[in-house]
């Protein structure tokens, strides 16, 4: 018996053994592993194919148990599943893509098979189902063509004004183009469908450069001195916290978040409030759009930048401001970054803006992540501020939560080649003007055949003002601290609810 059982536990430190050595030189990625890409290669649901290669690059680290198990540079490789295009309007009025990616390059240039579906369209419009299909949005969806409808029903008793009704919507309603267009560059999330075993890696994503304790030292006692949170100046609330700390010349940011894919906002003017809310009205993005003012030391921000695709209420955002004293004869500045998510409405001290991804860690994150693939900077140090609220509310009565963290970010001169080359092709996204001017009333008749009548119109108005009271009463909620905060919202919703149907019954002649 002692001989059986010495065998049994040499088996077993020799089973223990092996698992160890096998955790050390592989690393085991789980189903439901979440992959941030950039597409190399522009895809179009108008002139793609089905089979058509795709290639895109990992931009951020995949870490699994503590372990990095991907670095950012990883290359991607696919096909397009499937494809539908929208066409004439005759059988489809949504486009749909499928992506599939089926292997993956490492650092080494060994080639991993691998399962992988499109999980989210980073600031898309577009909507993916758990199938990992995209599907395209609906062109007579838009608010200026929903908005058209109500004019039009208000003239639909006046046989005379059926032509102006006509021209309001062929004219001068712009429908948004329905088709799927992703340039090279796009930004998508994929989930890992089957497990993975790659082999350990020592080397990092991010270049190591290590502080020394007096370094770091310094750093904290400059960070200490700086402010931790945002002024919104239209509610003189307190807004966004900082969470990224950036040192560098100007040059040498502007550098790198232009190489990252980041644009700078466009200042606040007419002519940039107007293209903002025809852009919003027509379901379709906006190149730089203006930001919204938010002080730091009573100050304006000194830059602002931002990354979004083709939905005007979603971006990456952040606003710098420059702070005072240098660091290793590097100049400071102080940057606040978030995420929109959605379009918000009847806030504190404003009755439209946005509403942010309540996690502003993960935009943190998202940013320096960037910068660091660019070649242009890397993340240096995480300083801990125990000052900074782990759960707040921003000045529009968002709320977020936080670890307090500031990412530190050294920026240096760029490298000459971009990490990974972009596919600059253009396939063609659309087709001719005839033909979509064909498809336009196509689309047209087909959705007013549907939707063109009392009840779909009340029903509508029903769920977007209902939509409106969840959102607003829940930040009210979130704000008062209990149930009666809904009743101002929902009373407001209520009004508003029974403006519209009386408008629609006296149009109707009901």
């Amino acid at each position: 018996m002692p001989v059986a059982a010495n065998g049994g536990d040499a088996m077993t430190a020799l089973v223990c053994l092996l698992h160890a050595i096998y955790s050390i030189l592989f690393i085991h990625v789980p189903a439901g592993t979440e992959l941030r890409i950039r597409m190399n290669t522009p895809v179009a649901s108008w002139s793609s194919s089905v089979d058509t290669p795709i290639s895109a690059v990992l931009i951020a680290p995949v870490s699994v148990g503590g372990r990095e198990a991907l670095h950012a540079g990883c290359l991607l490789s696919g096909r397009i599943k499937s494809v539908k295009r929208v066409g004439y309007g005759i059988l489809h009025e949504r486009a749909s893509m499928d992506l599939e990616f089926t292997s993956i390059t490492l650092p080494d240039g060994a080639t991993k098979e691998m399962e992988a579906r499109v999980a989210q369209v980073d600031n898309g419009r577009e909507r993916v189902n758990h199938a990992g299909l995209i599907e395209g949005i609906r062109a007579t969806s838009s608010i200026s063509y929903r908005v058209s409808g109500y004019i039009k029903m208000a003239l639909l008793w006046h046989f005379h004004a059926q032509i102006a009704a006509w021209a309001i919507k062929s004219l001068v309603v712009q429908l948004p183009e329905p088709e799927i267009y992703y340039p090279a560059g796009t930004e998508l999330t994929l989930e890992v469908t089957s497990d993975m075993v790659l082999p350990a890696s020592p080397e990092g994503a991010e270049p190591a450069e290590k502080l020394a304790s007096s370094e770091l030292t310094e750093l904290e006692s400059l960070a200490a001195a700086m402010p931790v949170r945002t002024i919104d100046p239209e509610s003189d609330r307190l807004s966004d916290p900082t969470n990224i700390l950036l040192v560098g010349s100007e040059s040498q940011i502007t550098a790198a978040f232009r190489a990252a894919g980041w644009n700078s906002a466009r200042p606040l003017s007419m002519r940039s409030r107007i293209g903002y809310i025809r852009a919003a009205a027509e379901t379709r993005g906006y190149a730089a759009p203006p930001m919204t003012s938010l002080l730091l030391n009573e100050a304006e921000a000194d830059m602002c930048w931002q990354k979004g695709l083709n939905d005007l209420s979603k971006r990456h955002h952040l606003r710098v401001w420059k702070q005072p004293g240098r660091w290793q004869g590097q100049e400071l500045w102080m940057a606040a970054a978030s995420h929109d998510v959605d379009f918000a409405y009847l806030r504190p001290g404003r009755t439209f803006t946005h509403r942010i991804d309540a996690n502003v860690d993960e935009e943190r994150e998202k940013v320096t992540y960037d910068l660091a693939f660019s070649a242009c900077a890397s993340r240096v140090a995480w300083i801990d501020r125990p000052t900074v609220p782990q759960s707040a509310q921003n000045g529009t009565g968002d709320s977020f939560v936080t670890d307090g963290r500031l990412a530190v970010v050294r920026f240096h001169e760029c490298s000459a080649a971009p990490p990974v080359a972009l596919d600059a092709s253009m396939p063609a996204i659309r087709g001719g003007k005839w033909q979509r001017l064909v498809r336009r009333e196509i689309l047209v008749t087909r959705s007013d055949l549907i939707r063109a009548n009392m009840y779909w119109r009340i029903y509508e108005v029903a769920r977007r003002t209902f939509d409106l009271a969840r959102g607003h009463a829940h930040a009210a909620s979130e704000s008062a601290g209990d149930v009666s905060a809904h009743w101002p919202a929902l009373s407001l919703a209520w009004s508003s609810l029974q403006r519209q149907v009386s408008r629609l019954r006296l149009a109707l002649g009901a």
